[in-house]
């Protein structure tokens, strides 16, 4: 039982601190660089970097629970696949969102 919670504990550890990291979190930064592209920055690194690693990390995850005979395995593999998905296309949601508001 530990040792699947360390696999989860790491992960959750590795992706905050990727999102508290200075760079990011002070979103209006120094020298006089603008809130919203800092924020679009923000949110390519989110879409281009920790989605993808998040998403690699679950599947790597429900493996070796399936690889180790559980049960639930094939349950997580396939939240891990939707939740993936939904990730990838949350800017073209968003996009969607915004024209349909006009904005």
């Amino acid at each position: 039982m530990i040792s699947k919670n360390i696999w989860l504990v790491g992960a959750i550890m590795m992706v905050g601190g990727l999102l508290f990291f200075a760079d990011p979190a002070l979103a209006q930064g120094f020298g006089g660089s603008g809130f919203e592209s800092r924020i679009q920055g923000f949110t390519n690194n989110l879409m281009s970097v920790i989605l993808p690693a998040v998403a690699i990390l679950g599947l790597l995850y429900a493996a070796m629970l399936a690889a180790s005979g559980d049960e639930g395995a094939k349950k997580r593999m396939i939240l891990v696949v939707i939740a993936s998905v939904i990730g990838f296309l949350a800017p073209l949601i968003i996009r969607w969102f915004q024209s349909a508001v006009g904005g």
